[in-house]
This record gives structure tokens, C-alpha cells and sequence, in this order.
């Protein structure tokens, strides 16, 4: 018999101990994940079981292929470690079985071939895996970037996993050493690091199929086992629960409309509260959120928020309702104790402050750039909705904001009479003079309405579509806001009151298909409205002017030479994933040279406007919107081009505090119609009713 089998077998008792301590150590940690499922599925809602072949196509590029992880540089290296991880749970798997059987190897369950290609892959990737986590140490604790956090979770972690490598390649250059090449399982060569590794320990003075090699191999083997099952019970408690809670998070993402908000039925008599007073308020799939973080910070390091030195953190958002859900969780459902549930502090202006809650402005940076699709805007807003609808917690301008929309339907508090006075002279007939359907509903919105300055970008856009022959009429005093301020805010009551009436409204002429040149409108009406039974086909202007370019139904004649710099809207840019219309209509214009600031497309930074913030004084830290504009001039543009209400809004107030009295402010509707060859035809839409 070999030299190794004759010395384990005379360890048959450490045997038994090895293996009663990888049976205790494993059932602690499926009590432990069990118990953090339990809290789980504390929160509302029912298990997603829809579009299956879609969340098995999210596991497959999220999970094995780690698209949104590499989509930064830093991300290459989670994926070696996450691959390599992958691929040695086979050799984890046999390094367990070897705990009751010292001399099993699997080549005697797949052959001696497939065994020899299978640990080449272990040997190499787990060589892969020390690299990565050896250079993700020094990027963490040397170069340390802004927004990587040097916990000593993390560093936990990080020598753990180069534990695991090291004990691996010693353990198995241990082994090669030791049994006769007659007796091995597996042909050396084939395990190159693992051969080298044995080649160091002979120069070291082991010598080859001593006894000091066998307990070089043993107690190498037995610090690897020691290490997976200590893994296994500290995952549950660190930031690499989303070892856990990741792959289950993908598969259950949200897949409805991306960035519509979770529905709340107004109608149901039943209902004793609105929004998410406590943690278990919140949807189930957003507390498996919090177990998914990663806590790789890219969600703080776009957010406009805290990049300008607001209370909002969403990486802390996520982490301090995960540490509140545990808390609470253990107390009350561990603890089979309801009562204590009284003795907990809310979560919505409890755990997470109102000052981060109201900092928020919906922009969406952290949902698109988070690698595990933790949905931070809808547990935000959830948590509005509790402070607005229950509380009356928010601002007098807050406060003066809904008045204006109960009273008048728009933010403004200007009556409804005046909706259409822009149109003044423009030949644009109202839904109610029509005697046939227009092409569309040309839905203005309450900025393109009543602000002054977006009036101009309203009568520009008007002018393009009489000269390209479009069909539209407007609503005009029938028309109320969309509702999405006092959505975003948290009033979901007066959100519903004014979507139920424009659906009642729109529905009441047929319409079908709607243009709008406000981003809110495009969003609330195309992807929320159908929660209430209001389904249309919606445009925003950036891609109906393209299409009217690509389609040569205008023509434009060459401008100035301008330096045009762009800013995506976050509500047609990061919530719509669409960012070549308004740079294919830019480019389109003879003259423009079109220039990106640093931040663009998914990675653009908000003007500050979005989640209600509009409406809301902003005295903390620096203003958003003077950020974003100071983004903008550093490009030293002639022009700033945008294609929202809000967005113009802002920028104009950033260049006035700016002293940028020379650098232009345009919609791209102005732009086009600035640089329009005329050519209006006779009638452009149906005759209106006598």
C-alpha cells in the first residue's frame, strides 16, 4: 500500500472529527441563511414566476457573463475571482468528500482523462483568482479609489479568499509530492502551479513521500477546509451576503417598464396605510435587495446627490435597512416575539432620515449602474410615500406644490385656461374642435404651457411640425398634469386623481398616439399610466424630429459653426436607455459640432430636477444644478442643448449664478426650427368642426 494511504488510514479518528466539524459548521450556516430568508419574506408582494425565459437570459449575461460588473475596468477582476470561484467549487466539493473518505479523488466518477482537464481548470483559475484578489487589495488599500470602502470586512475577505489559493496550491503540490506517480489520480503535468508549488517545498527541504510531506498536505488540507466552512458562516454577516442574495436578486429583477413605480390601488377600501412606514412595509424583492449589495459604490458615485454633499447616500441606504431588517428580524420573527416589533425605531424617517429621503431626485444613476439591480428609487419613493400620505411630513413649498395641482392641475397654480394660449396664431386645433383623429395628441405638458421660456421651445416644436406636415391637436384646458411631481414626491393619492382624469379624458377622443417634448410626460404617460388602464403610443420629440430628418420631411440649412454641448435627460437617457436620437438630430444640423461633457449617456449626472426637487428648496451641500452646469462649461461650449423642461429650467438658473451670459441655452427643437427650410404646406391638419 502507499506510504499516504497507510498513514491516513491510521487517522481514522481525525477523520471522524474533520467530518463532524464540516457537518456542524455547514448546518450553522443553513440555519444562519435560513433565518435571513424567514426575514425575507416578511415583506409585501407575491414570487415573480413571470417571463422565466427572460430572468433565466439575466442570469446568464449578469451572472456568468458579469456584463453590468465589467462594464468598469475594475469589474475584470470580480470576474476572475467570480469565475474562478465558479470552477473550483468541484474541487471544493472533493476537498469536503475527503473529510470521510481521506483517499477519494473524482477521476474514479469520471474517468482519469476528464479528471486531469478538470483540475487544469482549477489549477489555472485558482492561480487567476490569488492574481485578482492579490491586485483588487492594492487597488482597495493603496490606490483607494473615491468611492471603494477599505473596510475591515473587506479585508476579512480578501484574506480569506488568498487563504483558500495558498492552502489550495499547497495542499495539492503537497500531495503530488508525497504519493508515488503509480498512485496518483491524476498526470502532475496538468496541474502546472500545483507541480511548482511541489518543487518549492522539495527545494525547501520536504522531501518527496516523507512524513513531513503528509503533514504538509494535511494540514494545509485541513486550514482550506477550515477556511471554506468559516467562509460559509461569515458570509451571512458581511458585505459578501451577496454571495447569497445576488443571483436570486437578477433572476427576480424588476422587469416591468423600467423606471415605473411600484402601483399602490387607491380604490382598495382595506388598505390602513400607504407607503412603507416600517421595513416590512417594503416589498420582499426589496429587502432581498439589501442582501445583494455588493458595496461596490458605484451607486454613490454616480449619484448627484451625494456628489454634492447631500445627506443621501444609497449604498448606506440599502446597508442600514439590511442591518435594520436583521435586527428587527431576529427580535420579532427569530424571536417569536410581535410585541418587540413596537420597540424599534420606523423606517422611513427612523432609519433613514427625511433629509436623505427628500435629497433623492429619482435620476435613476444608481438602478442603471448597480451591478445586482437593487432598485433604489422604488424603496426611496416607498418610503416618500409613507412620510407624504400618512404624515403630511414635507415642506411648505412641497405643500404649496400639491394646492396648486389639486386646485389648478399643474404645478404652477395657473388655471387651466390658459393652457393653450401659447398656441395663440399657430393654427393648432384643440381635441374638442376636431371632427376626425389627428395624426397625434401633441400632450404640452404644464411647463410647455405656462413657463415662459418653455413656451418658446412649445411654439418651435409646433413650427416643425407644420412645416413636416404632422397631423396634431392639443388638448388644451382639458389637459392636466401627468401627476409625476406628486408621484416621485410620494403623493400617489393626487398623482391618481390626475391620471385617472387625463385617461378618462384621452380615452373620451380615442387617442392612440401622443407627442410630447417634456421627458415626465414621456415616462408617467407611456410607462405608468397603463397601471391604470391608460395604454398609448408615446413619443418625445427628440425622436420624432429624427425620424422627420431621416425621412428628409424637413430640411435644414446650415448654421453658424457652434460648439453644441449636450446634457441627457435622465427620463429619456437612463429610464428609457435612449441616447441616439438627440445626438443623431445635433449632428444632423450643418454647422453643429456636437461635444460630450465627462459624464454622458448611463453615466450622465442630473440637473437636479427629477424626483419633485423641482419644487423643493435645495440648501444643503453644493446645488445640483450648478454641478452639472459647471460640467458643462468646462467644455467651453457656444450652446448647451437639452430636450427637457426641467433640464432648461435648471441650466438657465446654473449660467445666470454662473455669469455664462454668453454660452446659449437651447431645446433641440429650437435649434432644428432656428435652422428650418420653411416649407408648410396648405393644411397640415383635419379641418376643425365649425
Amino acid at each position: 500500500m502507499d506510504s499516504f494511504l497507510e498513514l491516513s488510514t491510521g487517522h481514522q479518528w481525525f477523520r471522524v472529527v474533520l467530518g463532524i466539524g464540516v457537518l456542524v459548521g455547514f448546518g450553522f450556516a443553513a440555519r444562519t441563511v435560513y433565518w435571513l430568508l424567514r426575514y425575507v419574506a416578511a415583506g409585501q408582494g407575491d414570487l415573480k414566476t413571470s417571463q422565466i425565459p427572460e430572468r433565466i437570459k439575466g442570469i446568464i449575461t449578469q451572472v456568468l457573463g458579469q456584463a453590468r460588473v465589467i462594464a468598469e475596468p475594475a469589474g475584470v477582476l470580480h470576474l476572475f475571482i467570480f469565475w474562478g470561484f465558479l470552477i473550483l467549487q468541484l474541487e471544493t466539493l472533493e476537498y469536503i468528500a475527503r473529510a470521510f473518505k481521506w483517499d477519494f479523488h473524482l477521476s474514479a466518477l469520471i474517468g482519469r482523462g476528464a479528471y486531469n482537464g478538470a483540475l487544469f481548470m482549477q489549477d489555472v483559475f485558482g492561480f487567476l483568482v490569488l492574481v485578482a484578489i492579490l491586485m483588487s487589495a492594492f487597488r482597495r488599500y493603496v490606490i483607494r479609489p473615491k468611492h471603494s470602502l477599505q473596510s475591515v470586512d473587506g479585508a476579512v475577505i480578501i484574506a480569506l479568499i488568498a487563504s483558500l489559493m495558498i492552502s489550495k496550491f499547497i495542499a495539492n503540490g503537497a500531495e503530488i509530492a508525497f504519493i508515488s506517480v503509480e498512485n496518483q489520480a491524476h498526470d502532475a503535468q496538468w496541474t502546472p502551479v500545483a507541480l511548482f508549488t511541489s518543487t518549492i517545498l522539495q527545494s525547501l527541504g520536504a522531501s518527496p513521500q516523507s512524513e513531513g510531506m503528509f503533514w504538509i498536505y494535511h494540514v494545509s488540507y485541513w486550514i482550506h477546509i477550515g477556511i471554506v466552512v468559516a467562509f460559509a458562516n461569515y458570509i451571512p454577516f458581511g458585505k459578501h451576503l451577496h454571495l447569497i442574495g445576488a443571483i436570486p436578486n437578477i433572476f427576480f429583477r424588476k422587469l416591468e417598464p423600467s423606471g415605473a413605480l411600484y402601483p399602490i390601488d387607491m380604490e382598495d377600501e382595506n388598505v390602513e396605510s400607504f407607503g412603507a412606514a416600517r421595513v416590512e412595509d417594503l416589498r420582499w424583492k426589496q429587502l432581498l435587495d439589501t442582501y445583494a449589495c455588493t458595496e461596490c459604490g458605484r451607486c454613490e458615485h454616480y449619484c448627484p446627490a451625494y456628489n454634492t454633499g447631500k445627506a443621501l447616500n444609497p449604498m448606506a441606504v440599502i446597508h442600514n435597512i439590511k442591518e435594520h431588517l436583521r435586527e428587527k428580524g431576529t427580535a420579532v420573527i427569530r424571536g417569536n416575539n410581535p410585541e418587540a416589533a413596537e420597540e424599534f425605531p420606523p423606517l422611513a424617517g427612523g432609519i433613514i432620515t427625511k433629509e436623505e429621503l427628500w435629497a433623492c431626485t429619482t435620476c435613476g444613476a444608481c438602478v442603471a449602474n448597480c451591478p445586482v439591480y437593487i432598485e433604489h428609487v422604488d424603496t426611496i419613493v416607498d418610503m416618500r410615500r409613507y412620510l407624504a400620505l400618512m404624515e403630511s411630513d414635507f415642506s411648505a413649498e412641497v405643500g404649496r406644490t400639491f394646492r396648486n395641482m389639486e386646485n389648478n392641475s399643474n404645478p404652477w397654480g395657473i388655471s387651466s385656461s390658459y393652457r393653450a394660449d401659447w398656441a395663440e396664431g399657430l393654427d393648432i386645433p384643440l381635441m374638442s374642435e376636431m371632427t376626425s383623429a389627428p395624426d397625434y395628441l401633441f400632450f404640452v405638458g404644464c411647463a410647455g404651457s405656462f413657463d415662459d421660456r418653455q413656451k418658446k421651445v412649445t411654439q418651435a416644436f409646433a413650427k416643425i411640425l407644420r412645416s413636416a406636415g404632422v397631423s396634431v391637436a392639443i388638448l388644451g384646458p382639458e389637459e392636466a398634469c401627468t401627476g409625476d411631481p406628486a408621484r416621485r414626491i410620494g403623493n400617489e393619492y393626487l398623482y391618481w386623481m390626475l391620471a385617472t382624469q387625463n385617461i378618462e379624458t384621452m380615452n373620451s377622443y380615442g387617442v392612440t398616439r401622443i407627442i410630447t417634448t417634456c421627458p415626465h410626460c414621456f415616462h408617467t404617460i407611456g410607462k405608468e399610466y397603463p397601471q391604470l388602464g391608460g395604454n398609448y403610443e408615446v413619443i418625445h420629440h427628440t425622436a420624432l424630429l429624427n425620424e422627420l430628418i431621416q425621412h428628409q420631411r424637413i430640411q435644414l440649412k446650415p448654421s453658424a459653426t457652434m460648439k453644441v454641448t449636450y446634457h441627457d435627460s435622465c427620463y429619456i437617457g437612463r429610464w428609457d436607455n435612449t441616447y441616439s436620437n438627440p445626438r443623431e438630430v445635433l449632428q444632423s444640423v450643418p454647422g453643429v459640432v456636437m461635444q460630450e461633457m465627462d459624464l454622458n449617456k448611463k453615466q450622465s449626472f442630473c440637473c437636479g430636477a427629477g424626483g419633485g426637487r423641482m419644487w423643493m428648496e435645495e440648501t444643503e451641500g453644493k446645488r445640483v444644478n450648478i454641478e452639472r452646469t459647471d460640467q458643462a462649461l468646462a467644455t467651453t461650449p457656444d450652446a448647451i442643448a437639452v430636450n427637457c423642461p426641467f433640464c432648461l429650467t435648471m441650466f438657465d438658473d446654473g449660467l445666470k449664478n454662473r455669469g455664462a451670459d454668453e454660452v446659449k441655452l437651447l431645446d433641440l427643437a429650437e435649434i432644428i426650427a432656428d435652422n428650418l427650410v420653411e416649407n408648410v404646406p396648405e393644411e397640415t391638419t383635419e379641418a376643425a368642426a365649425e
